[in-house]
């Protein structure tokens, strides 16, 4: 997620030079025998053994959008010129007041040798509505006029520039192997009776559980379990890759032959390997993987990586996540606005930026006004005089400790207590091997030592930490938050308005019954300034669907000013995107002056957009 992935991965030590080894789950040879001298090689973090051949699985392979393709890619900086997203499966697309309709490839076909056609691109839109996606809640019909084209009615109130963001977003998955999981019945109908049922325009709580509770609902949520539960074997792809095995050692894909731009692929395999921060240097600096995708470099690590002469480390601005910490509401005291707060006060960001990297580059900019939007985004929405009006939680002790007495906590012989009289204590988890993170937690929790706070640090197995951290088993852990696509409320939508389990925060789909188990679990209403009292998930995911471009700036500043004022989730640095190559082996990679071929977010694997726009060669 750092750097230039939209498949989340999570941390395990590896040798780079090896191949992967052992067997997966689906009983394939994780062995990448025969590709030794020619394979693009990609460093990552680790997964677990519970990784499914489904995009739609709580832990999916990989990398699969090195098989598994969209309509189209959509890159975190604009593709120049009139079109903004690369074409993919679809050729082209044409916009009109109330639809849009897809032109696709006719010289795309499965992996197993079946034609891709329309039916296909219906089975994937409905598999992304039996996974709770919002862009249904903008569909009232769905139909194909033949083989090669789709057509998607949209209801009055959509904005038909947003939808087709979502639904370039959609993976486009086989008919052969979804289409059994979904009802048989009018699922179409279904889907759009949810929704109607939600009135995501207007939502509240009754309409939520209406819908839940409705026979639509409990279609939806049936189709939904089955859905994530799906592991297919073989993954059956569009793309120039096939996957030829998957375990917790590597992932290996094999060039197909049958992609229609296969002649622009040149790199005949793509190997990864599961690494932590440290061995990715190692294996960038000596040559033994091409990129790595995941952790960026201190200053020391950085000036030697670009001395080789072979290695490359840059950095490109751009309106991604926020390193953040994140409180849950379900570990007392966090639900209490003021701990929150509090340690904001006490953290000293400015300060972090520069000892977590550990010289003079700072290439992650400390958060002026933690305010849940990237520093890159929020400036083309907010004013300088909005700015100023928000809390911009300076490094000030006593301003922590009025806020902490005021709340009812107390200081005896140098330690706080909490209002219930209790040591005021917890533990900050951080995934092990991912090493900035992991100083973040001892940098902060010297920070709150000093104060008073006894603080522990934790590091866990990156391979099921963010599966335990949207389950709410941390107290405060620290992860890219903030991160959507499109309007900038998708910022915020990214981190309060997920579809569905797993979660940071209540989903759309929750049931109203119960705590959140999540990450944070603020809410699941409340009140926005100049909002009133919404739904945050439905809201959030209301804008992002409905509202036009003159109204972004508008709802940015009312969710800039909650998460301000609230804080579930503390953010301590801007991210980038950081290209971190080595050429010992492939030259020709993109000039970093072609910014959206080193921000692809969705539609492909960006080396496969790479190579079909002329770069990367072997030798």
């Amino acid at each position: 997620m750092v750097t230039l992935l939209l498949v989340a991965v999570a941390a395990q030590a590896c040798t780079g030079g090896g191949s992967p080894g052992g067997r997966n789950g689906n009983g394939n040879d994780g062995g990448g025998a025969g590709f030794g001298a020619t394979a693009y090689r990609i460093g990552a973090r680790a997964w677990g053994s519970s990784i499914a051949n489904n995009p739609y699985a709580p832990t999916p392979t990989p990398h699969y959008n090195l098989s598994l393709l969209s309509l189209g890619v959509v890159s975190d900086w604009d593709r120049p010129g009139t079109n903004p997203y690369y074409p993919e499966l679809a050729q082209s697309w044409k916009l009109s007041k109330h639809s849009i309709s897809f032109a696709l490839r006719t010289d795309a076909k499965w992996q197993d040798g079946t034609p891709f056609t329309s039916k296909d691109v219906l089975t994937a839109i409905r598999a992304a509505g039996a996974d709770y996606n919002s862009v249904w809640a903008a569909i009232t019909k769905l139909s194909a006029p033949d083989d090669h084209t789709v057509t998607v009615d949209l209801q009055h109130w959509a904005v038909p520039k947003n939808a087709l963001l979502h639904l370039l977003q959609i993976v486009i998955v086989p008919d052969s192997q979804y289409g059994k999981l979904l009802p048989s019945s009018d699922f179409d109908q279904t889907l759009i009776s949810y929704w109607q049922l939600y009135n995501i325009l207007h939502p509240t709580a009754a309409s939520i559980d209406k819908a839940g509770n409705s026979s639509a609902g409990k279609v939806l949520a049936a189709a939904a379990g089955k859905l994530v539960k799906f592991n297919p074997n073989p993954m059956i792809g569009t793309g120039p890759y096939r996957l030829k095995s998957a375990n917790v050692s590597g992932v290996l894909y094999q060039k197909w032959d049958g992609f229609w731009d296969a002649k622009k692929i040149t790199a005949p395999a793509v190997q990864l390997y599961p690494m932590d921060s440290s061995t990715e240097y190692g294996a960038i600096i000596g040559g033994t993987i091409e990129q790595e995708l995941d952790s960026q470099f201190n200053d020391p690590q950085v000036i030697r990586m670009n001395a080789t002469g072979t290695a490359h480390y840059g950095v490109i601005p751009s309106p991604v996540q926020q390193e953040s910490l994140v409180f849950n509401f379900n570990h007392y005291p966090f639900n209490l606005r003021a701990t929150r707060q509090a340690l904001a006060y006490v953290i000293d960001r400015h300060d972090l930026v520069k000892r977590d990297m550990g010289g003079d580059l700072v290439q992650d900019p400390a958060e002026e006004t933690p305010d849940g939007i990237n520093y890159f985004l929020a400036k083309q929405y907010l004013t300088q005089d909005q700015f100023a009006q928000l809390n911009h939680y300076p490094h000030d002790l006593a301003k922590a400790a009025s806020v902490l007495q005021q709340a009812g906590f107390s200081k005896k012989n140098g330690k706080w207590f909490t209002p219930k009289g209790t040591p005021f204590s917890f533990t900050i988890s951080e995934p092990n091997g991912l090493s900035q993170f992991v100083q973040d937690g001892l940098i902060i929790a010297g920070y709150l030592k000093a104060f008073g706070i006894d603080v522990k640090v934790e590091d866990v197995d990156s391979a099921t930490y963010t599966t335990k951290q949207q389950a709410g088993d941390f107290a405060v852990s620290e992860w890219y938050m903030d991160w959507g696509q499109g309007p900038p409320m998708a910022d915020f939508a990214a981190t309060f308005g997920q579809p569905s389990p797993p979660s940071w925060n209540y989903p759309i789909s929750y049931s109203g019954e119960g705590p959140c188990k999540c990450a944070i679990g603020i809410g699941p209403e409340a009140d926005v300034p100049g909002l009133g009292h919404v739904n945050i998930a439905s809201e959030l995911n209301r804008e992002v669907n409905q509202a036009p471009p003159e109204t972004w700036a508008r709802y940015t500043w009312a969710w800039a000013q909650w998460v301000n004022r609230e804080l579930p989730i503390l953010p301590l640095y801007n991210n980038a995107f950081h290209t971190i190559y080595q050429t010992n082996r492939y030259s020709n990679f993109p000039p970093q002056s072609q910014k959206w071929l080193w921000t692809v977010l969705s539609g492909a694997d960006e080396t496969v957009v790479w190579m079909q726009n002329g770069y990367l060669k072997l030798g």
